[in-house]
């Protein structure tokens, strides 16, 4: 039996276009007609300790919104819609690879207004909450997917996407670790699991488990905090040395699967406001395109005799 190569390229334009149209759906939702998105979704964002000149260009996104109605969200549904359908046409198609470029100009704008540059310029970045956003990781995608095919060549892609995802778990590491983000304090790392998601639309049981967390680390931060650092730390040395070894998956998305679940809600998914999975879907699609499935082609033994006696010397 012959096992073929894993098309990471392939799986990467297919999971991308996905989202997109996923995405896109999510906008049909009948919340997302409402005035009350901008005080739910955009608002937080923008006045999310962010710095005046950003708080600005948010407000003044909002204040767009508003004034053009619904047709804001029938654009937002209509742009998204066609993103998903180009990329599915592929990169080496023109059409698929105007849709590319388009959604990285769409990201762009997405990661300026809608999630204020992933809370990166707000002092305290976390991927608790889900810095860097979810933007960059989409623009990301599109980028290797308009790459050159050499770019996709299977031990530079591989080196590549280990080196990346390892460095992107020590910005995390130094993120949590820092003083100046205040996360071994009771308020502030508390503040990272409820800050967003305590606004009372998430369905019971799940604000329970966020409470209990929130409970659990505005009494202990200190040790807390010292765990949640550690997994990012292991992760980033996991990711670089190991990087397709079974306890760094199970770890990687184990870890990503609580950070969606708890203080980010699902990506508030089940309160109808939801506008994307969250930054952890693209992320996760990422890590396995460029690092998942099998390595170049290789014949295995076969039981046919036919193939036995051809290959036989």
């Amino acid at each position: 039996m012959v096992t073929m190569p894993f098309d990471r390229r392939r799986a990467l334009r297919y999971g991308l276009g996905s989202l997109w149209i996923f995405d896109a759906l999510l906008k049909l939702q009948p919340a997302m007609f409402h005035a009350f998105l901008i005080s739910n979704v955009l608002a937080p964002a923008a006045t999310d300790s962010q710095p005046a000149w950003l708080f600005s260009l948010m407000m003044a996104g909002a204040k767009l919104w508003v004034h053009l109605g619904t047709w804001s969200n029938v654009l937002n549904f209509s742009v998204e819609l066609l993103l998903g359908v180009l990329i599915l046409l592929g990169p080496d198609r023109p059409a698929g690879r105007a849709g590319l470029w388009l959604s990285i100009f769409w990201g762009a704008v997405l990661w300026i207004f809608a999630e204020g540059l992933g809370g990166l310029v707000s002092g305290s970045p976390t991927i608790i909450q889900g810095s860097p956003g979810s933007a960059p990781f989409y623009m990301l995608a599109a980028g290797l997917l308009l790459a050159p095919r050499v770019v996709w060549a299977e031990e530079r892609i591989c080196r590549a996407a280990r080196w990346g995802l390892g460095g992107f778990w020590l910005v995390a590491f130094f993120w949590q670790v820092l003083p100046s983000s205040g996360f071994w304090s009771g308020q502030g790392l508390a503040a990272q699991f409820g800050d967003v998601t305590m606004n009372g639309q998430e369905p019971r049981w799940l604000q329970m488990a966020i409470n209990a967390v929130v409970m659990s680390s505005q009494a202990h931060p200190v040790p807390e905090n010292a765990l949640y650092s550690a997994i990012l730390l292991l992760l980033a040395g996991l990711s670089i040395w190991a990087p397709r070894a079974r306890l760094t998956w199970l770890l990687e998305f184990g870890w990503l699967l609580f950070l969606w679940a708890i203080p980010q809600a699902f990506g508030t998914l089940l309160t109808g406001t939801g506008t994307d999975p969250g930054m952890l879907w693209p992320f996760a699609l990422l890590a396995v395109t460029l690092l998942g499935g099998s390595r170049p082609a290789v014949a295995k033994h076969s039981r046919d005799p036919a193939v036995t006696a051809k290959n036989a010397p």
